[in-house]
């Protein structure tokens, strides 16, 4: 008699995709089914899911101080064009500066939204690591390592303690650390309120690579 067919585990990327709903509904349905007979996969998801919650609650940055400046003089402006109370409203004066300042926020608006915060590298040292870290969520720029098998690769060659190589990526930017260049990755754990956060030089691959600092945080 054969032995039973055992299932391969479903890949974190994978589930990462389906608790991003990155996939399409056949494939979702067929791995959410899958997920549901592997207890290590229902388990990766539900951290997943918390993760990406306790994540939401954290407050979005405040707008720049020179945005909101110059938000506040634009309508200052259109509030001095006014005609005083009793007089008749002159369209035609009125109507340029209400469209400047709806210009004016929606391009704050946009660019908060769409440009990234801090185009060139952050600077930091070992105290604000973990705060850079978190700040970076959802904002993939990591260069290479977007490649899940190549940032797996990397991770094998470096091995971060306690980092699966196919660790969920959460977010990452190019940062400098205490002085050296290198790519931060903030990645998920699988655990309720645990995530990782790993450093490494650029350049990080297969083929090896240098781990500048490596830590786990929460739980």
């Amino acid at each position: 008699m054969s032995e039973p067919h055992e299932r391969a585990p479903l890949p974190a990327d994978l589930l990462a995709d389906l608790d991003a709903g990155l996939l399409d509904a056949d494939t979702a349905a067929e791995v959410r089914a899958a997920a549901a007979q592997d207890p290590e996969a229902g388990a990766v998801l539900a951290g997943l899911a918390t993760t990406r919650a306790e994540l939401g609650e954290l407050a979005d940055p405040p707008v720049p101080a020179e945005y909101a400046a110059r938000w506040d003089a634009a309508l200052a402006a259109e509030s001095a064009a006014l005609p005083p109370v009793g007089g008749r409203p002159c369209r035609r004066g009125v109507r340029p500066a209400l469209v400047a300042a709806a210009v004016l926020a929606a391009t704050v608006v946009a660019g908060l939204l769409w440009t990234p915060r801090e185009p060139s590298p952050m600077s930091l040292d070992g105290v604000d690591l973990v705060t850079a870290a978190l700040a970076v969520r959802g904002d993939v720029d990591v260069g290479e390592l977007a490649d899940p098998t190549r940032r797996a690769g990397c991770l094998r060659s470096v091995a971060p303690p306690g980092v699966a190589p196919d660790s969920p990526l959460l977010g990452g930017r190019d940062v400098v650390l205490d002085g050296r260049d290198g790519v931060l990755l903030l990645m998920a754990t699988g655990e309720r309120g645990r995530l990782h956060i790993v450093v490494v030089a650029p350049g990080c691959g297969p083929e090896g690579g240098v781990l500048l600092d490596a830590r786990t945080i929460g739980g």
